[in-house]
C-alpha cells in the first residue's frame, strides 16, 4: 500500500527587523508585539512591514506611527513600511492599548493593504499614518 508523502508546512513570511528599548518603570509600551503581529497576519499584511521599533521616548501625543518607503530606489525598505510604537506613561497603557486594538490596528491594517494596491504615483512617494491619543480619543492622521 502506497502512503502519502509527508506534508511540509508552507514557509512562513520572513520576519521584519525589530528593536525594543528597555523602559523606566514610569513608562510602558501601549501595544504588545504579539497583538501587533496577530493583527498584521490576520489582515494578510505582515509582509508589507520592513521594520518595527519600540521607542523608549515619548513623542507628544503620538502612540504609534507608520511610514511607507517610496519605490523610487532599490533599497531594503522600498515599498515597505516602518512602524514605531512610542512609550506612554504607565498609567495610560491599558486605555491606550484598548484604543489601539479596537480602532488603531484595524485602520493600520487597512492602510497597509491599500499601500500594496495603490498605483505607481502613490507608491513613488513617502506616506505616513500617525495615531495620537487626545484625551480619550485615538485620532488617526494620514499624510
Amino acid at each position: 500500500m502506497k502512503t502519502d508523502p509527508e506534508i511540509t508546512p508552507v514557509a512562513q513570511v520572513e520576519s521584519y527587523a525589530f528593536s525594543k528599548a528597555k523602559l523606566p518603570k514610569e513608562l510602558s509600551y501601549p501595544l504588545k508585539r504579539s497583538l501587533l503581529d496577530a493583527a498584521l497576519r490576520s489582515a494578510s499584511v505582515y509582509g508589507t512591514v520592513w521594520f518595527v521599533r519600540y521607542s523608549r521616548r515619548q513623542n507628544g501625543k503620538t502612540v504609534l506611527d507608520a511610514h511607507f518607503g517610496p519605490e523610487l530606489y532599490d533599497y531594503a525598505a522600498s515599498g515597505k513600511v516602518m512602524i514605531t510604537v512610542w512609550a506612554v506613561p504607565a498609567s495610560e497603557r491599558r486605555k491606550t492599548e484598548e484604543l489601539l486594538i479596537s480602532q488603531g490596528l484595524p485602520s493600520l491594517c487597512r492602510w497597509l493593504a491599500r499601500s500594496q494596491s495603490e498605483g505607481n504615483v502613490w507608491r513613488g512617494s513617502r506616506h505616513s499614518l500617525r495615531f495620537e491619543l487626545v484625551g480619550e480619543i485615538l485620532r488617526c492622521i494620514e499624510e
